[in-house]
């Protein structure tokens, strides 16, 4: 009888032994499969920041993340000026980012679920189309 408890217990060492050796020899890697599709050049409008956590991209084919999320561009409910929308699919789903412009001239892209449309006078509008980009950025 005890040699058989032994003999069960070096089977299962083993099988867990071999079983650990496995699993670290073949890492599974987690990445975000992206492809860019197209832009597409859409007109001028104001937009409000409606979340601050979303990441910053500094080109439309989303390769390049910053290391600012959107609250280093503006708080919640400030506005910005968008122009140009990228599109892209992000593990098998469409996805849209929009170029948008704060009022300081920074610059970025940024997830379209992360700006809201936003009803503003003519005035601010144009205020966000005068600033001039800041130095440095694009």
């Amino acid at each position: 009888m005890l040699k058989i408890t032994k003999f069960i217990t070096l089977i299962v060492a083993t099988m867990g032994v071999t079983g650990g050796i496995i699993t670290t020899t073949n890492p599974v890697t987690a990445s975000a499969n992206t492809k860019f599709r197209y832009y597409k050049n859409i007109k001028d409008h104001t937009y409000k920041i409606k979340t601050t956590k979303p990441y910053v991209y500094s080109n439309g084919k989303i390769t390049h993340k910053t290391i600012f999320m959107l609250g280093a561009f503006g708080d919640k409910g400030e506005y910005v000026l968008v122009t140009y929308a990228s599109h892209v699919t992000q593990n098998g789903k469409k996805v849209v980012y929009y170029k948008f412009k704060n009022g300081a001239g920074f610059t970025g892209w940024v997830r379209r679920s992360a700006l809201k449309k936003g009803n503003t006078t003519k005035s601010v509008t144009r205020i966000l189309k005068t600033v001039k980009p800041h130095k440095g950025w694009s």
